[in-house]
């Protein structure tokens, strides 16, 4: 299994949909709400990784 692979099958198992779906519906993984802006290349990066919007990765990482 791939890790694009291992990241569809959590995604949808925890949150309904793969991360590819969110991908292609500009929507985030976590909340399916769509995907606006990021604060930095970081929190650019980890969406890359994730597919979490800004306020997710905030609630996730704890950032305020």
């Amino acid at each position: 299994m791939t890790m694009d692979n291992f990241k569809d099958h959590f995604a949808k198992k925890a949150f309904g949909k793969t991360k590819s779906e969110c991908e292609e519906e500009n929507i985030c993984v976590t909340c399916h709400k769509p995907i606006t802006e990021f604060r930095n290349k970081i929190s650019d990066r980890e969406y890359a990784i994730s597919g979490m919007c800004q306020t997710c990765q905030d609630l996730v990482f704890g950032i305020d």
